[in-house]
């Protein structure tokens, strides 16, 4: 009974952030996607490219599988295999996410402007964004990869939604200097 209270409490304070975030607004606008296809040009997301996200939660298969005495245990490889690709995707959103943080903040070295007030929400949304990844890998590991139907897509909202705060950034910066900021980026990320 305390595991299923624990869960619960722990749902809804994930499903609080989940809407603080999706509701959390930049300063300014990101109304130039070549600022948004830059970014993603300039630092490797690998996590925010997966695109077999949803399929990982997915539980049809190994219910199909389950349902069969003869495929039980390759019911159960199946569960382990998808917790442990799950876990290997949640890892990739976390170094996408500390990716994007530390391009953001080699912006505003190299010239972006950015008030206290901006750079206190950032941080803000960025540790709740990774706390949140955190936790998802958590109930992952001990209720498996079927726990959290559509956290995939959750999970993916989270980082994306962090791509627009370097992009926002980037806009700031005149347009003829984006090729040496990535050749830059590129010398500081290697």
């Amino acid at each position: 009974m305390i595991v299923v209270i624990s869960f619960a409490v722990l749902g809804l304070a994930l499903f609080c952030c989940f809407l603080f975030i999706g509701l959390w607004d930049f300063p300014g606008e990101v109304s130039q996607p070549p600022a948004v296809q830059a970014v993603r040009q300039m630092v490797k997301l690998d996590g925010l490219a997966f695109s077999g996200a949803p399929f990982l939660s997915d539980d049809t298969d190994y219910r199909m599988l389950l349902s069969h005495p003869a495929l039980r245990e390759t019911a159960r490889k199946l569960r382990r295999d998808r917790r442990d690709l799950s876990l290997l995707w949640i890892g990739l959103l976390r170094k996408d996410l500390r990716a994007l943080y530390r391009f953001r903040r080699f912006l505003v070295h190299r010239g972006a402007a950015a008030g206290l007030g901006e750079e206190m929400k950032i941080l803000r949304a960025f540790v709740l964004s990774l706390l949140l990844l955190e936790w998802g890998g958590l109930v992952i590991r001990v209720a498996g990869p079927f726990a959290l139907r559509g956290m995939g897509r959750r999970a993916r909202d989270v980082v994306e939604v962090m791509s627009y705060a370097p992009a926002l950034a980037l806009s700031r910066i005149p347009q003829t200097g984006w090729p040496e900021l990535e050749q830059s980026w590129a010398a500081h990320a290697a």
